[in-house]
C-alpha cells in the first residue's frame, strides 16, 4: 500500500516590484502554520521522501516541515513549479522509488486538480493545506487516476482552532 500526502506551499507575501513569482517568500502567517502542519504529518505518516518545487516558497515550507520528518530525504524538483497534474504524476511515479509515503510539496491549482483525479475529491487546498491519499498499488507506478482513496484533509486554520 502507498500512502501519498499532498501539500500546498504555506502563504507567502505578495511579490514585490521586479520580485519573479518563483522568488516570493513566505510571510509570517506561513512560517507559523509550518510547526503545526509538520507535527500532523509527523503524527499521521512518516514520509520517506519528499518531492518539492524548488520555488522559494515550496522550500521555505519543505524546510519547516521537514525539521519534524527527520529521516525523509527531501528532493526539489524544478519541474514541479506551477505543475500541471499530469506532471505531478509522472514526477510521483519517476521518482516516488521504495517510499511507502511520499510527501509532495507544490502548488496550486494544479495540486487540487490532480486529487481530485487520484481520487474524485474536490477539495479546496489553501495555503499549508494537506490531503492524504492512499492507494493499494505496491508501487508508484502502478497508480492509476481514480484509484485512490482520501484518507484525510487537513488545513493550518483547523488545527489552529483545535490548539486553542
Amino acid at each position: 500500500m502507498k500512502s501519498l500526502l499532498v501539500m500546498r506551499h504555506a502563504k507567502s507575501a505578495g511579490a514585490m516590484a521586479g520580485q519573479d513569482d518563483f522568488d516570493r517568500e513566505l510571510d509570517s502567517r506561513g512560517r507559523a502554520d509550518l510547526p503545526r502542519m509538520g507535527h500532523a504529518i509527523a503524527a499521521a505518516d512518516s514520509p520517506q521522501l519528499v518531492l518539492s518545487s524548488s520555488a522559494r516558497r515550496a522550500r521555505q515550507t519543505t524546510e519547516g516541515v521537514g525539521s519534524f520528518l527527520p529521516d525523509a530525504i527531501t528532493r526539489y524538483d524544478d519541474g514541479l513549479y506551477l505543475a500541471p497534474p499530469r506532471t505531478l504524476h509522472e514526477t510521483m511515479a519517476r521518482e516516488g522509488g521504495d517510499a511507502d509515503c511520499l510527501l509532495v510539496v507544490a502548488h496550486n491549482p494544479g495540486l487540487e486538480m490532480w486529487i481530485e483525479e487520484l481520487c474524485g475529491a474536490q477539495v479546496v487546498l489553501p495555503t499549508a493545506g494537506l490531503a492524504c491519499i492512499d492507494f493499494g498499488a505496491d508501487n508508484w507506478q502502478r497508480i492509476s487516476r481514480g484509484g485512490g482513496q482520501l484518507r484525510f484533509y487537513l488545513i493550518p486554520r483547523l488545527l489552529k482552532t483545535l490548539e486553542a
